[in-house]
C-alpha cells in the first residue's frame, strides 16, 4: 500500500513545474518491485478491501486506497506504531524470537529498537516479550525490514520465574 501512496507522490512530482520530473526519477530509482509481485499484492489488497480498482472512461484503471486502507496504513505507520492494549489481559505472553544473520545487522538492530519502542521487554538479545497481541505488527516489521523468515511470535501461558517481574513491569494482574 505504501507503493500505491508513493505512486501518487511520483505523479504529483512529475507535474511539478520546478524540476518535478527529476524528483519523480529519483523516487522511482528507489522502488524495486517485480510486476508480478505488484499485481499479486494489489489483488490481495483488493480482496481485503484495502484498495479498489476504478475503471475510467478511457479504459484506464485507477487504483484507489479505500477508507479501510487508509486506516490500515495509519495503523501500521512504523513511526507511530503502538500495540493495542486490551482493557483486560488474556493471561498470555507473546514471545518474539529472532535469529537475523550478521549480514542483516542493520535490520536486526532496527527490529530491536522498534521492539523497545513498542515497550517489549528484553529477556535475551533475540528474545523479547509483551502481554499484548502483536502478530500483525510483527508481520509488518518482518516485511518492512525484509527479514520474513527470521522472526517468530509464540503465544505462551507462563514464563516461569520471569512472570512476577513482568506482571509488575506491565502493571497487570
Amino acid at each position: 500500500m505504501k507503493y500505491l501512496a508513493l505512486g501518487g507522490l511520483v505523479t504529483v512530482a512529475m507535474f511539478s513545474p520546478i524540476n518535478g520530473h527529476k524528483v519523480a526519477e529519483d523516487l522511482l530509482r528507489h522502488v524495486k518491485y517485480k510486476l508480478k509481485q505488484l499485481k499479486n499484492n494489489a489483488h490481495y489488497l483488493k480482496k481485503r478491501g484495502l484498495i479498489e480498482f476504478i475503471k475510467e472512461n478511457n479504459d484506464e484503471v485507477v487504483v484507489r486506497i479505500t477508507d479501510g486502507g487508509r486506516k490500515y496504513l495509519k495503523t501500521f505507520d512504523i513511526d507511530d506504531m503502538v500495540l493495542n492494549r486490551p482493557e483486560h489481559w488474556d493471561g498470555k505472553w507473546r514471545l518474539v524470537i529472532f535469529d537475523v544473520p550478521e549480514e542483516h545487522k542493520k535490520a536486526r538492530d532496527a527490529l530491536r529498537r522498534k521492539l523497545k519502542d513498542l515497550c517489549f521487554v528484553r529477556l535475551q538479545d533475540s528474545v523479547w516479550v509483551t502481554p499484548y497481541p502483536c502478530d500483525d505488527e510483527i508481520r509488518f516489521l518482518r516485511e518492512i525490514f525484509n527479514i520474513p523468515f527470521n522472526v517468530d511470535v509464540f503465544t505462551i501461558n507462563d514464563l516461569k520465574h520471569h512472570e512476577i517481574n513482568l506482571k509488575k513491569h506491565f502493571k497487570i494482574t
